[in-house]
């Protein structure tokens, strides 16, 4: 249906599907039926996942092009009467903006990325087949067109909560862009079918390629109101300034111009820093987060993270643990850009708390060797709520299993808030004089894939055989400690000595130096317990972290009050100094340095071939810590197209453009082929060129455009960047697309003094059914702009409402097909 040529050979019969450019490049006319349909069918498949890498690099290289930016000096002082700005020469305020106006970008190179697949299909398939006219190309735009429309504005409505919403905010910049993408069909419905008939004359094809630079002015005229008032600019861009709050004062940003610096960065750790269990690689993971989430991000960027994400590529986002995602979660509710007040008492999942952590009561225990059995007390902290097993080995010290105790194999389970378990030792006593011995018990977790258990610090426990007891004295284990600011907490040894019969307990309090309680350390006062037999115990105070350099400070903490006939050693006191961090400009360089890790990882582009290659060949761009079984098996089938195209010069080289233009090259070279497999596989299965071009290969290079527009749908605050995307790319498209190569065909013809001839059949009816489905589209989307029902915004809203619009939208996708497909009969 609708191939009426055939392949020829200089021997044998002649084949029943055209041949294409390049394809078929083996003799495949006695291959069964069924081996072809299949080989044609993944091969074209693969060449479409293949299309759609080397467009990601080839956006890579547009990104490169367009992150330019020239410097802005701001005034920043008053003159002295109050009516002007002046600029203080000795250090003005400078800002970094960027040389390419957004909207300009975003019609230009960026729709340019996203659609040169197409673009260059249409072009080579019109000048490879002696410009003439050709199905495919004109059809698969078109098709893609209807299909980003109605589709993807489907999934964009459905990918968001029950109570999200985005409208549009410059819906000037949309209606234009949307109107000449529709007056751009339109047009060629007039120029194949009304004004001259089944023929495209040279002012026609000039006329439909000039309304691109057209639509790039007015676009680019409404982006900078140059016909209306200001409008509020984007969310994102404000934070290239410093703003004020409602009293005027000025508030520190958490990052300047989109860069860290040393005191920005240390005001973000000390806010992080204010939840549990956060420590420096983590904090330095959320720097660079927040950092890539306060920059504005196009489409372009959205749809290059799709790109590898369907291909097990390198991530343009930094992977949050899931401790650490609650934090950022706070931390983007919170308006300011960091956080006040005091943290602690906000919600939080400590990542230890997901574990269940089991540990021995206490690291030592003196025993007499008369005592026959005791008990050794095993606890459990952290989640309660799961159970936990353990195993209790002995190892032999200078006592000897079956001669001075009883060999321990032991496994013990914790069910579910069961904190404490005891089991029991048995001392062998052999009635001659020997001295102190010692023997170990060793803990070790017996894994279980459905229990998350963890040791806890005292896993190994000393026991010592002695001859007598009794209370003991207890006493502090040193006369001091020096603990640097930024450990977090300090470790206090007590022991008891002189013997540990009965259980006995000591009183503990916090004296302030220089060292001051609530500022340098949290302080207080304590009773520590020693079980019968215990002779070592460990408690923690925690040191408070200013991130300020500052002069050593001490403090001291007194032993008092002493239970159950057991007395206070020499050593009841001990300082502990807090360092003055001497390398505190090394942690904060080291934070600065694991921040720009984090960023350099995420990286769109790498700026050496080594680089490229290495992120090519590795799962999840060398991230194995985040890859998972998905992630591998995308990697195996995209391994040969990432390779590959990671020759591609690096972006770094002349800027961008060596980058722009071999991987413009690749991309022709990848849709000729994609065009030649789309035309045979739909000869053998007898599909038109027009179906197979508004059905498999449009779905095929649409697919990264669902999952980018989805991605910019669900963190961008505005619909904007989805809806003028999708609208600008339709645009460009038809006008690129069919403008570009009808043209280079008309003026080859009038050269030759020859008609350039269309057939009005296939592509003209198509285009009308697109352009009737665009006003009912566009409608549905302005009905739901205005109407609560749908939330007032185009993307959404109620649940009831973002339903019906889906409903409607695919359905006349369907009619679209359904329509277009007859069509063809």
């Amino acid at each position: 249906m609708g191939h009426g040529n055939s392949s020829t050979y200089p021997w044998g019969p002649e084949d029943i599907c055209p041949g294409g450019l390049v394809l078929p490049i083996l003799d495949e006319r006695l291959w069964p039926f069924k081996i072809r349909v299949v080989v044609y069918l993944f091969t074209l498949l693969y060449f479409l996942l293949g299309i759609s890498i080397v467009a990601d690099v080839f956006m890579t290289a547009i990104d490169k092009i367009t992150s330019h930016t020239k410097k802005i000096y701001l005034a920043n002082e008053l003159s002295e009467n109050g009516s002007d700005i002046s600029l203080r020469p000795d250090q003005p305020e400078i800002i970094e903006v960027r040389v390419w106006n957004p909207t300009l970008a975003n019609l230009t190179l960026m729709a340019l990325g996203t659609s040169s697949p197409e673009i260059l299909l249409s072009i080579i398939e019109t000048v490879g087949h002696h410009f003439e006219a050709r199905n495919l190309g004109p059809n698969i735009i078109v098709g893609s067109a209807a299909f980003n429309l109605l589709i993807i504005t489907s999934l964009c409505t459905l990918t968001l909560g029950l109570n999200e919403k985005r409208r549009i905010h410059d819906l000037k910049v949309f209606l234009v862009i949307g109107a000449f993408s529709f007056f751009a069909y339109i047009w060629l419905f007039l120029i194949i079918e009304v004004i001259s008939p089944n023929i495209i004359e040279l002012w026609e094809a000039a006329a439909t390629f000039m309304l691109f630079p057209i639509l790039v002015f007015f676009a680019y005229a409404t982006d900078r109101n140059w016909c209306g008032k200001n409008i509020e600019h984007n969310k994102h861009q404000i934070d290239l300034v410093s703003i004020e709050d409602q009293n005027g004062t000025k508030k520190q940003q958490m990052f300047n111009n989109g860069k860290i610096d040393k005191e920005n960065l240390i005001e973000f750790v000390k806010s992080v820093k204010k939840y549990p269990g956060i420590t420096d690689a983590d904090a330095a993971k959320l720097a660079a987060t927040k950092l890539i989430n306060s920059m504005h991000h196009g489409a372009m960027w959205y749809r290059i993270g799709a790109v590898r994400h369907i291909t097990g590529g390198k991530q343009i986002q930094p992977v949050l643990e899931d401790h650490l995602k609650q934090v950022y979660d706070v931390i983007k509710k919170n308006k300011q850009n960091y956080i006040d007040g005091d943290m602690s008492n906000v919600p939080f999942e400590n990542k230890e708390n997901k574990y269940a952590i089991v540990e021995f009561h206490t690291p030592t225990v003196a025993i007499r060797e008369n005592i026959g059995k005791f008990p050794v007390t095993i606890w459990r902290h952290g989640n309660l709520n799961t159970k936990a097993i353990v195993r209790i080995e002995s190892i032999n010290g200078t006592a000897k299993e079956g001669e001075d105790y009883v060999k321990v194999k032991e496994i013990v389970e914790f069910q579910e808030n069961e904190e404490e378990k005891d089991i029991f030792i048995e001392i062998l006593d052999d009635n001659k004089w020997e001295p102190d011995e010692e023997f170990f018990l060793r803990m070790s977790v017996v894994h279980h894939k459905e229990l998350l258990v963890k040791l806890g610090s005292i896993s190994i426990m000393e026991v010592t055989i002695i001859d007598n007891d009794e209370p003991g004295i207890i006493s502090f284990g040193k006369r001091g400690l020096l603990v640097k600011e930024s450990a977090g907490f300090v470790e206090i040894p007590v022991v008891r000595t002189h013997g540990s019969d009965s259980e006995v307990s000591v009183k503990w309090k916090t004296i302030d130096e220089s060292a001051i309680s609530g500022r340098d350390y949290i302080g207080g006062e304590g009773e520590i317990i020693f079980k019968d037999k215990e002779v070592a115990k460990l408690f923690r105070i925690e040191i408070i972290n200013d991130m300020c350099p500052e002069k050593d400070e001490c403090f001291e903490i007194k032993l008092f009050g002493p239970t159950g006939g057991a007395k206070i050693g020499n050593v009841n006191r001990i300082a502990v100094t807090i360092s003055n961090d001497d390398d505190f400009d090394s942690v904060v360089d080291r934070l600065m340095l694991l921040t720009n890790i984090n960023i350099h990882a995420i990286e769109l582009h790498r700026l050496t071939w080594a680089e490229q290659i290495k992120t090519a060949m590795t799962v999840n761009g060398g991230d194995l810590d985040n890859a998972t079984t998905y992630t591998y098996i995308l990697h195996f089938f995209s391994f040969f197209w990432k390779v590959l195209f990671a020759f591609i010069p690096p972006a770094a080289m002349f800027s961008g453009w060596l980058r722009f233009i071999t991987s413009l090259t690749l991309i022709g070279v990848m849709a000729t082929v994609v065009g030649d497999l789309a035309t045979i596989f739909g000869c053998l299965i007898g599909l038109d060129d027009t179906v197979t071009a508004i059905t498999i290969v449009a779905l095929g290079m649409s697919l990264p455009d669902i999952l980018g527009a989805c991605m910019v749908t669900r963190a961008e605050t505005h619909a904007d960047e989805a809806m003028i995307h999708i609208a600008g790319s339709i645009a460009v498209k038809v006008l690129m697309g069919v403008g570009l190569p009808w043209f280079i065909a008309a003026l080859y013809h009038y050269l030759h003094e020859d008609l350039f001839i269309v057939p009005s059949n296939g592509i003209g009816f198509n285009v009308l059914l697109y352009s009737i489905m665009t006003i009912l589209a566009v409608t549905v989307l302005m009905i739901r702009r205005n109407v609560e029902f749908f939330g007032k915004a185009e993307l959404g809203g109620p649940q009831k409402g973002r339903y019906i619009t889906v409903a409607i939208l695919i359905s006349l996708w369907v009619i679209y097909l359904l329509l277009t497909c007859f069509q063809t009969l």
